[in-house]
Order: C-alpha cells, then structure tokens, then sequence
C-alpha cells in the first residue's frame, strides 16, 4: 500500500490560483464583451450626429455648386506622422481614422476628407454598415439628404482598440488584486499551519518511551480532533504497557510459589529411600504441576480478554447447550468432591456472543461455587427469560460472602480471607472481563435465606439487536 505525500498547503495555493485565473478570464471576456458594446452604440451615434452635421452646413453647398474636382478637406500633416495618443496642438492622430464623403445621387464624388479613400466607403443606403475600402474596414453610416448622400465612417480597429483598453483597465486592476490575494493567502496559510509542524516537531523531539499526552499552547479547531484521538491513542498503548507489566508482575509473583512447592516436592522424592513416601511426594508435585498449569491457563486467559485480542463477531448461542456441555464436562470432577449439580431451564434461550468465552464463563462460575460451596452440597445452574435479556443464575449451599467482599472478588488475584486453598484469584476477573465485552451485566448476593452465594448474569437475547453486543466486545 503506497503513502503518497503531498504539500497540502501548495495545492491549495495552486487551486486558488486557478480559480483566480478562471474567473477574471471571465470577467475580462465579459469586459471586453460589454466595452466593445458600449463602444459601438458610442461611435454609431457619433457617426450618425457627424453626418446630420455635414448634411446641413457642407451638403448642400457642395451639391449645388459648380465643380470640377472633388472637395477635399485636408488635415495638418503633424497628424499623419504622429505616434502619440495624447491630443496634439493641431488635433489627434486619431483623426486619420475617421473619414467622411459626400456623393451626389448620380455617382460623382462631391466632396471627401483626406483619410477616406477614392472609392465609396460602402454602397448608397440608408443606415448602418461595415465594408472593406482602401484595404481598411470601416464602420459607415450613409444619410440621404435631397439629390446628395453623406458616408461617415471609421475605421474598426478604433473600436476594437478601445474595447481592448477599456477591458484591460477593467480586468488590470483585477489581475493586480488577485496576485495579491495570491500571496496574502500564502502567507495565512503559512501562520495557520504552524500548529501543524510544531505538533509534527514535538512528537519527533519525544523519545520512544514517553507516552505522555502531546500539549499545543493554541490548537485550531480543525486540529484539535486529531490531537485528542493521538492523546486517547497514546492513554491506550500506557495502559495496554501498565497491563502488560501487571501481568508480568503478578505471574511472575503467582507462579514461583506454585513451582518452588513442585520442585521441593520433587527433590523430596528424590531424597526419599522409601517407596510410599516417594510416590506420596510425586502425587503431591503432579496436583502442584496442575495447579500451575491451571493458573498459567488463567494468566493468559485475562491477559488476552483484557488487551481483546481475540476478535471475534457476535453469533447466536444456545445457552442451554453451553451449559448442558459445560455441566457435562465438570460433573466427573464434582463427584470426585462429593457435590451434585442441576440445571434448571424450562426453555431454550439464544443469546448473542462468542461460545468459547460464554463456556468458560460458566465454567469459571461453576467451579467457584464448587470451590467455596459445601463439601457435599448442591450446585444449581437456572435459566429464567426476562424481556430482551435473559437471567443466568449459579447458586451454591456454602458459607455466604460478606457484603464488604463482593466488589472486591473481581479484582484479579483477590482472594477472600476465608476462602480455601487451591484458588488464584483470577476466575471471578475472567467472569467479569467476559461479561463487559458482552454487553451483560454480573452481581453476586446471598441466597434468600441467608445462606450460599448466588451469581447472576444478564445476558442479551437474539431477538435483540446484536450490534449493542460487537460495540461492547470493541470498544
């Protein structure tokens, strides 16, 4: 799987600039659009007012007076040479663009300016028009007046270049701005990405072992979500370590008493030279040797139940069969004890859960009643539907819990003052840390006599969501 990198901060700097640069094209083709109209309804209306003009004082005159040769009426010949836009003492350059022609009705021209061309300057009719003469394209308008038709025109490249300048004052300003705004967003996003690196800085400063929660002295909003979940991050991995160094410790506490009694009882059938007192000293390192797997067998199962590293997804179980198995699999030990057992489930119930780990739990309920219940005593395992849940119950005849003990018989490697030799501690930790991460509940009181310990588990049915289970089993 590949870890592309990537500079969030050029890449958003790279899009603004493509918008910026989208959008005042856009402006700047609709500038040009709108100057370019504007600049037509302007030079049209002064084409049409020049012609009135000339058709009143120059028209008539020219049309009834005696000539040979076209009327010319020449400009300043500063204007033909000159390369200024601004206006001139004689008049502006700009008036080699415009011309103006007067025709009598029958072709002969009458009178023209200097910068109009020999030919018409387009056909005689009314209006509005755009033609080619003289190798330049005009914009005519042609006014009939009498027997004489006066043509005004400019030439198209004015307009055009006033278009493209009132567009580039538009669209200058806006460039300007935009580049700008370019290097303003930079530099925000620079400042506002500070928090970023010095997060980044901090936790490569820290050394490998240190978990303590990583501290900002200002955290933006759009960062704080990531510094929370990297310190509940690093709460987990310190007590996931802190777990895992309990458990080292109290198995290595556990386990060397257990094992210091095998290995004396072992060189003391070693020692022994009579044959009763040597299998009498093995039999007593074989019990020890069980002992100790069984504890081994517990460690593990609380350090795997603790840390949930064995996933698994929620399925529908008998819970009648799981107890029918369980009580099955101990009732040899339990005769071995003197005790009996019996189930009371008057129907079946399915309930949401892993079966492995709902058998131990019942084993583990089972054979701590046995183990603090009466030494010829009845154990009883009962099944009572309540709603959506279901009630598991394991009671025993024994001596009763005192009440200041109850909460703490969960706690791993708690043992009851009273309780007899041969428990570690841990079989009520593993009941409980099965019983959270299936959504069910435990409590242990005293039967309603008084007498015996009744544990009771609360289970959830399958007619029930199963999802309120897998939350509880993975979070």
């Amino acid at each position: 799987m590949s870890n592309r990198h990537y500079s969030a901060r050029r890449r958003l700097v790279v899009a603004t600039l493509v918008c910026i640069v989208l959008i005042l094209s856009g402006i700047g083709v609709v500038a040009q659009l709108v100057a370019r109209h504007e600049s037509e309804e302007l030079f049209s209306a002064r084409l049409a007012t020049s012609a009135r003009v000339l058709e009143a004082l120059v028209a008539q005159e020219v049309a009834s007076a005696t000539l040979t040769q076209p009327l010319i009426i020449a400009l300043p010949p500063e204007l033909e040479t000159s390369t200024s836009d601004e206006p001139e003492a004689v008049g502006h350059r700009y008036e080699t663009k415009i011309a103006f022609q007067v025709w009598r009705d029958d072709g002969v021209l009458l009178a023209k300016s200097a910068s109009a061309p020999e030919e018409a300057l387009a056909p005689l009719a009314p209006g509005f028009s755009t033609h080619v003469a003289g190798d330049s394209l005009w914009e005519v308008f042609a006014l009939h007046s009498g027997r004489t038709w006066v043509l005004t025109a400019e030439k198209e490249e004015v307009r055009g270049e006033l278009a493209e300048y009132i567009g580039m004052s538009i669209t200058a300003p806006l460039i300007a701005g935009g580049l700008l705004m370019l290097v303003a967003i930079n530099i925000v996003l620079l400042r506002s990405m500070r928090p970023l690196r010095e997060l980044a800085e901090r936790i490569a400063a820290r050394s490998p072992d240190s978990l303590d929660p990583v501290e900002l002295p200002e955290t933006p909003h759009e960062l704080a979500p990531i510094v929370t979940e990297l310190n509940q991050l690093l709460d987990r991995i310190k007590a996931a370590f802190e777990r895992e160094q309990r458990f080292i410790d109290a198995a290595a506490h556990e386990i060397r008493t257990p094992i210091a009694a095998v290995q004396l009882h072992i060189e003391n059938a070693m020692r022994s030279p009579q044959e009763a007192e040597r299998s009498e000293a093995l039999a007593l390192a074989l019990a020890g040797a069980r002992r100790t797997s069984k504890l081994a067998e517990q460690l593990l199962t609380l350090s795997r139940l603790s840390a949930r590293s064995d996933d698994y997804t929620p399925q529908e179980v008998s819970l009648v069969e799981a107890c029918q198995d369980v009580i099955g699999t101990l009732d040899p030990l339990l005769e071995r004890r003197g005790q009996s057992i019996s189930l009371d489930a008057p129907q079946d119930v399915r309930v949401w859960g892993e079966p492995s780990q709902l058998r131990r739990m019942l084993q583990n309920l089972i054979d701590n009643a046995s183990v603090h219940g009466a030494p010829t005593g009845e154990i009883q395992v009962r099944l009572a539907p309540r709603g959506e849940r279901v009630l598991l119950s394991v009671k025993n005849d024994g001596p009763p819990i005192p009440k200041e003990e109850v909460d703490k018989l969960f706690t791993p490697y708690y043992r009851s003052p009273n309780a007899g030799p041969g428990g570690h501690g841990l079989g009520l930790a593993i009941v409980k840390e099965i019983v959270g991460q299936h959504g069910a509940s435990i409590t242990l009181h005293r039967n309603a006599d008084g007498t015996g310990t009744v544990a009771e588990v609360s289970l959830p049915r399958t007619r029930s969501n199963g999802s309120e289970l897998h939350h509880a089993s993975t979070s």
